[in-house]
Parts: structure tokens; sequence; C-alpha cells
């Protein structure tokens, strides 16, 4: 009940009636739909390029395996860094409607692959993106579930620029191990 009554404050259903953005909404697999969802409802990744659609997008997929030590990751550059704040702002909005119900599903996205998303899809090496805590296996991991995700961006953004972009997020994504790890 209160999660329906979450659904309705934020107009994804009105009473019974599941409305557009409940159906995008529904078109959307994963711990962090409802965000994903409103980062299309509000236009956040309209002018993302590929890659830094990749970024943003491995927020909501990606998960460090232990605790940070309390440094900030690596971000990239320019519009990525917009788009994330943006994304964290929401984030706290919709934890705080949330909350009010004594709700309490959405985790806080997770910046600490959007850096090597971004590189990925730009076409780095896998070399210089693996580190002591990102194993080959880890990596082509968080890429197959960011490619996933991407996948229902795509298919949720219905006639919007993002659905486009996504399509080619995933296939800038798929190279290297990632492609080869497909095969089969």
């Amino acid at each position: 009940e209160a999660v329906c009554a979450v659904l309705a404050e934020l107009g994804y259903i009105d009473g019974d009636t599941v409305t557009a953005e409940g159906m995008r909404l529904a078109s959307l697999y994963s711990e962090l739909d409802l965000l994903a969802a409103e980062c299309l409802r509000r236009g956040l990744w309209d002018d993302l390029n590929p890659a830094e659609l990749a970024a943003c997008v491995s927020a909501l997929t990606f998960e460090a395996r232990r605790s940070e030590d309390g440094s900030l990751p690596r971000l990239p550059h320019g519009p990525v860094r917009e788009a994330l704040a943006a994304m964290a702002e929401v984030w706290a909005e919709l934890d705080e409607v949330e909350k009010s119900y004594k709700l309490s599903f959405l985790r806080e996205p997770d910046l600490g692959f959007a850096w090597t998303a971004h590189a990925w899809a730009r076409g780095q090496s896998l070399e210089k993106l693996l580190s002591p805590d990102l194993t080959p296996g880890d990596f082509v991991r968080a890429v197959k579930l960011l490619m996933d995700l991407l996948d229902q961006v795509a298919a949720a953004a219905g006639s919007s620029p993002v659905a486009g972009t996504a399509r080619s997020a995933i296939k800038a994504l798929r190279h290297g191990v990632v492609a080869y790890s497909s095969v089969g």
C-alpha cells in the first residue's frame, strides 16, 4: 500500500490506472529503476553522448564490493559530472518521498565505475582500466550489467534522443573482452 502511495505521489499510477510514465517505469528492471525513470522523465540524459550516458547509467548498475575509503571516485570531465550531480539530487528527492511513507528501497547511486565505463566506451584498453580492486571478471560483469540497463533505457526512452544514444553506448561498450565473452 505504501509503495502504491509513493507511485501515486510521483505520477506513475492514478488510482488503479498505470500512467504513461508508469508504463515507462514498468519497462525498467533494475534496483534503481525508479531513479532511471525519473532521469528519463526529467531529461537529465538528453544531451549526453554515448560514453557520457554509459558513465551516468553505470551509477545505477555498479556496486563497489567493499566500503569506500572516503575518497571520491575518479569521474570523467564535462557533462558527466553535472548529470551525476543532478542524478544524486533526484535520488535524494526520491529517498525523501520513500521515507515519508516509511520505505527505503533505493540505494544511493555508486559512481565508482563511471570513469571506467566512460573510458571503455571511448575505446580505452582493458589493461589501463584494471586495478587491484577491479579484476577482468568483475569488469566484464559490470559492463554486461550496464549494457543490459542501457538496452532497457533505449526501449523506455521511446522517441527521445536518449534511445539512440543508449543503443550507440551499447555498441561502444561491446568490444574487446566484452565482445569476446559474449560469443557462444
